[in-house]
């Protein structure tokens, strides 16, 4: 299983041995640089040593052998040596640890500073070297005669150490720093696991929670208080989500309830008319094939502005745009609704521009404009007033139609584009179903508009406005 919490232990694990290895290799550089130095220090005390036991005179050179530095160059065990060479190659002196012909390799730095190598010794252990080129000093027992150039005559010397001490505190550093790595590797592991496991313990928790949120229990939300910061943009955002999937399951619920509400009564209707037919042919006559007529009709609405809605919401609407003068629209959809408007006495005012024009689709935007009016009409109470007018706004125009109130409240506007609501709960009209205002508000998305409800005072104002926000 790809596991966030295995391959953060596997990583800062990895990482945190790395990074031992690196300062472990640097800290061996480091010391091995050190001991080295310090061990290439006494081997230039050394070797100075023994070049101020060469001397030269007008008679030639000479190697004083009796100086208290040769007995670690005499010793059967491990002894060490060094050769000295005159100018033309030929061998002036040699420790008699060389016996044989084997001589020692020849690399000169100066008497100041000398140049060091490893070397394999004449006896095989391994050693380090060092040679200088330098004009041996003055013999003080013999004077070269006054008057006479000073003797400037070069020798090679070359001294070869045992490094058998050296290399053994470097192996018991690098012992050291393995064991102590070993060890580190492993407390690293268990602690990494442990400091990862309770650092990803808000989202292990985070995780259970939502294993446990079905379509059962969407009210529930994931705690953000004591949220890290990493987590709660993560939190805020699915908490948002749960409350938009509990209020399209409420929907969804409503809408399942409401649709049986709106069907149940007529398809009891037109049973009834149907059996009644059976029973008592002779009673069918104009008026009950009216009726159940009618029943069909509204049965038919109902479905229509469902599949209507439907379309709008996946966005299978086709929009065929031009140009529209609002006011000829307006005037159209009033007219077939003039005689129920003078029939309730109502007021209708018609304020919008003839020259009043906007871009979009006529068949979609006539439907709005319908059933706005319709709405109106509808809920206006007798002897009440209509207006509808065209208002400038900050992104465009907007279309507005207000009619007198009819029992509405503040608390009522939220639910005027939901399917099938309607402020009488007892559902008592059939001219009407609840679905031409959310089917108003599905076209105006689908344009490109915004379509809002509010109360001023004892008037209800439906907007709407182009140019959405």
């Amino acid at each position: 299983m790809n596991s966030i919490q295995g391959r953060l232990t596997f990583t800062i694990g990895a990482l945190c041995c790395a990074l031992w290895c690196v300062g472990s290799v640097a800290v061996y550089l480091a010391v091995w640089a050190g001991l080295v130095s310090q061990f290439d220090l006494a081997l230039k005390t050394d070797i100075q040593a023994l070049a101020n036991m060469t001397e030269q005179s007008e008679a030639g050179l000479k190697f004083d052998s009796s100086g208290e530095f040769m007995p670690k160059f005499q010793r059967e065990d491990h002894p060490d040596y060094f050769q000295l060479w005159e100018t033309d190659g030929s061998t002036l002196y040699r420790s008699s640890s060389l016996n044989g012909d084997r001589d020692l390799p020849q690399r000169m730095g100066t008497l100041a500073a000398p140049r060091f190598w490893n070397v394999i010794l004449p006896d095989g252990q391994n050693g380090r070297a060092a040679g200088i080129r330098f004009v041996p000093k003055e013999d003080e027992d013999t004077p070269r005669i006054n008057g006479t150039l000073p003797l400037d005559k070069e020798v090679t010397l070359v001294a070869a150490f045992h490094r058998a001490e050296l290399d053994q505190r470097l192996s018991y550093l690098a012992f050291v720093l393995l064991s102590v790595g070993a060890v580190l590797a492993a407390a690293a592991a268990v602690v990494v696991r442990a400091v990862v496991r309770h650092g990803l313990l808000p989202l292990s928790a985070l995780a259970d929670r939502a294993q446990r949120i079905d379509a059962s229990s969407l009210q529930l939300r994931f705690p953000f208080d004591k949220m890290p910061a990493e987590l709660l943009p993560i939190v805020l955002r699915l908490n948002n989500l749960l409350s938009r999937i509990e209020n399209s399951f409420t929907r969804e619920r409503r809408f399942s309830a409401d649709v049986a509400h709106e069907l149940r009564t007529p398809i009891a209707e037109l049973r009834t008319l149907a059996e009644v037919a059976l029973k008592w042919p002779e009673e069918i006559n104009e008026a009950t094939l009216k009726e159940a007529l009618a029943i069909a009709l509204q049965m038919e609405s109902i479905a229509t502005g469902l599949l209507a809605l439907a379309r709008c919401e996946n966005g299978l609407v086709s929009l065929h745009p031009e140009k529209i003068g609002l006011d000829a629209l307006v005037r159209e959809v009033y007219q077939p609704l003039e005689a129920r408007a003078r029939a309730k006495q109502i007021a209708v005012s018609l304020e919008v521009p003839k020259d009043a024009c906007w871009f979009t689709d006529r068949t979609i935007l006539r439907s709005i404009f319908t059933n706005l009016v319709s709405n109106a009409l509808d809920h206006t109470p007798s002897g009440g007033a209509i207006k509808a007018r065209i208002e400038k706004n900050q992104t465009g125009e907007r279309f507005v139609i207000l009619n007198s109130s009819n029992g509405l409240a503040p608390e009522d506007m939220p639910h005027m584009f939901e399917r099938f609501w309607q402020k009488d709960a007892a559902r008592s009209s059939s001219d009407h179903c609840g679905l031409g205002l959310s089917l108003a508000r599905a076209y105006a998305q689908s344009l490109d508009m915004k379509l809002d409800a509010t109360l001023n005072h004892a008037e209800v104002v439906f907007t709407l406005s182009t140019g959405r926000r």
